[in-house]
């Protein structure tokens, strides 16, 4: 097996040539895949949001993890469609069936296994997707026999998103505070905060709280349609791009944390005895 090459001319995979993947030390590498949304963001987020949300937190985070040397992070092509069938009345939406989706992400790993790749972090960043993910990773697990790592971005750091956001209870769902205050720091020139209005969930139970911040432990799918006039379900109207950047810092830090702890264990940690 080569030894471990860094810096890498870039951190994303499809940047790289063949040679250079090749030379990458696989006991000192991990692939963050990212995996995003095409769907509806109310009245003023573009499509894409979630899409480049986690690309963009994906990028930084390798870009962190390579800076301090003690690995190697490449980021795999984003996959920018997710499961999305709650957002569907409204146009522009493309969803995947949970079918697709998981077959297209075992297929992604299964390529880079064959390739002797064994570390992996699927680095969500749209809410629909939390339950397709953590089946597909007890999937690849059996048919695979790798573990790979999965996580939504927003669940490291709810103790930062409590400090920094200030809309009221219900604030923090879809194309919301945070996500607007994400997209304002991130490409502001995609967000029309004229039509960021103000869309609280309704609380059905007591028990199904839609917040980031704290959320409620019942899940009941929605239908936005159904559910939301607008899109958007939260308060964006108090949206900021000095929020988003507090979001984007802190979400890279526990990522960065992550992906360390991950490129510290050993390769028998992530394969099935």
């Amino acid at each position: 097996m080569p030894g471990i090459a860094m810096p890498i001319r870039s951190c994303r995979l499809a940047e790289l040539r063949w040679p250079e993947v090749s030379a990458l030390d696989r006991d000192h590498t991990i692939i963050i895949q990212p995996v995003g949304a095409i769907e509806q963001h109310g009245h003023h987020l573009p499509l894409d949001t979630d899409t480049a949300g986690a690309e963009q937190l994906a990028l930084r985070t390798a870009d962190a993890v390579n800076a301090a040397g003690k690995g190697v992070a490449v980021v795999a092509p984003t996959v920018v469609w997710g499961t999305s069938p709650h957002h569907l009345a409204y146009p522009g939406t493309i969803s995947l069936s949970m079918k697709t989706m998981s077959d297209l992400l075992v297929d992604i790993i299964g390529s880079l296994t064959r390739h002797r790749f064994y570390r992996f972090l699927f680095l969500n960043g749209h809410g629909g997707n939390a339950g397709v993910l953590a089946a597909t990773a007890l999937r690849i697990s059996e048919e695979l026999g790798i573990s790979p790592a999965v996580v939504t971005y927003w669940n490291l750091i709810r103790d930062t998103l409590g400090t920094v956001m200030t809309s009221e209870r219900g604030g923090l769902g879809h194309a919301c505070e945070m996500e607007t205050s994400m997209q304002l720091h991130l490409r502001c020139e995609g967000v029309d905060m004229a039509e960021a209005g103000k869309s609280l969930p309704r609380d059905l139970t007591t028990f199904t709280t839609l917040d980031f911040r704290t959320p409620g432990p019942v899940m009941l799918p929605w239908d936005f349609s159904r559910d939301s006039k607008t899109g958007t379900m939260g308060d964006p109207s108090v949206a900021t791009a000095e929020k988003g950047r507090a979001v984007v810092d802190a979400a890279v830090g526990r990522l960065t944390a992550l992906a360390g702890e991950l490129l510290a264990l050993g390769e028998a940690d992530f394969r099935k005895a």
